[in-house]
């Protein structure tokens, strides 16, 4: 497992996370309503296999279950 620190923190961000975010996760297909009943369009997005981990009031630990990276949020402020 490779720890990347706290996300609040990067001024840029770390190669491991960039790199996870192009080769981990899986393709979804889902339906986006556009307000108006039967008005909709198919939208594709990735989902990512990751763990979360409560560290306190407003920190938590997110950590990859493909590539093992972990890093923190802290959404306080």
């Amino acid at each position: 497992m490779k720890d990347l620190g706290t996300m609040n923190g990067w001024s840029n961000k770390p190669k491991a996370y960039t790199n996870h975010l192009a080769t981990c996760g899986q393709d979804y297909t889902y339906k986006h309503y556009l307000g108006t009943p039967g008005k909709f369009e198919m939208r594709t997005e990735k989902q990512y296999a990751m763990s979360q981990k409560n560290l306190g009031n407003c920190y938590n630990e997110y950590t990859c279950k493909d590539c093992g990276i972990s890093y923190k949020v802290d959404s306080s402020g």
